[in-house]
C-alpha cells in the first residue's frame, strides 16, 4: 500500500499511464479539481484578423463559430488549448514557445500588421495583462471577451492535510488552498501559477521544467530520487 500522495487540483484528472508512473515511486494520485467554468453568453465580432484564445475551455466555448471563422487565424496558448483546437478540426496559426501570455504578446508581434481587429477570447479570471500589452501599442483595433466564469470550489481540509505534494495548476488553485495552510511541498505547473503561490507564502515550490502534468510528475519523480 502507497504512502505517499499527491493531490492535482487541475480540470482533468491524471491519465491511467501518469497515475502507473506515479504508482511506480510508491505515490497514490488523487484528484480534486478546485474550479468549475460556468459559460457566459457572448457573441464573436464579424471581420476578426486574430482571434487568441487561451485555454482549452475558451476553445470549446468559440468552437461553434469555428465554420465562420474560416479567414480568421488563431493564436492560443499552450500545447493543450492547441489540441484542443485540433479536435475541432482546426490547426493553431500560433502557438508560443513559452507557455504564457506574454510570451505570445512577444513573439505573435512580428505576424501582426497595422490595424489588425484582434478579438481575445477567454476566462474571467485568466490575466489580463497580455490585452492591455497589445492595447498600449495602439496599433490594433483590440476587442476582449469573456466565453466562460471560473469559480473556485473549496477543497476538503482533511484531503489537503494527508497530502504529500499538492500540485498546482492554476493561481485559482493557490487561492483556494493557501488559506488551509498545508504542511506539504508545492508542485506548481507554470510561472505565473509559481508568483502567485510565492505571494501567498506557500513554501516549499518545485515548477515543472515543462508546464503539463506529465512536467509536473517527472518533478515528483526527481524529488522522490533526490
Amino acid at each position: 500500500m502507497t504512502c505517499k500522495q499527491v493531490l492535482f487540483t487541475g480540470s482533468r484528472p491524471p491519465t491511467t499511464e501518469q497515475m502507473a508512473r506515479l504508482r511506480a515511486v510508491a505515490i497514490e494520485s488523487v484528484h480534486y479539481p478546485v474550479i468549475e467554468t460556468r459559460p457566459v453568453s457572448f457573441t464573436l465580432p464579424k471581420g476578426i484578423d486574430w482571434l487568441i484564445v487561451t485555454s482549452p475551455n475558451g476553445v470549446h466555448r468559440i468552437a461553434d463559430a469555428l465554420p465562420e471563422l474560416a479567414a480568421t487565424r488563431i493564436a492560443v496558448v499552450g500545447r493543450k488549448t492547441a489540441d484542443a483546437l485540433a479536435k475541432y478540426g482546426r490547426t493553431a496559426d500560433f502557438c508560443p514557445s513559452t507557455f504564457t501570455g506574454d510570451a505570445l504578446v512577444a513573439e505573435l508581434g512580428p505576424h501582426l500588421s497595422n490595424g489588425d481587429h484582434i478579438v481575445f477570447a477567454r476566462g474571467n479570471r485568466s490575466r489580463k495583462a497580455p490585452v492591455d500589452q497589445l492595447r498600449k501599442l495602439n496599433r490594433y483595433t483590440i476587442e476582449d471577451i469573456i466565453t466562460y466564469e471560473t469559480v473556485t470550489r473549496r477543497l476538503p481540509e482533511a484531503l489537503v492535510r494527508t497530502a504529500t505534494y499538492i500540485g498546482l495548476q492554476s493561481p485559482s488553485a493557490v487561492e483556494a488552498i493557501a488559506p488551509l495552510f498545508p504542511q506539504t511541498t508545492f508542485i506548481v505547473i507554470g510561472t505565473i501559477t509559481e508568483q502567485a503561490a510565492k505571494a501567498a507564502g506557500l513554501q516549499p515550490i518545485h515548477v515543472a521544467r515543462e508546464f503539463t502534468v506529465d512536467g509536473m510528475i517527472d518533478r515528483i519523480i526527481e524529488e522522490e530520487s533526490a
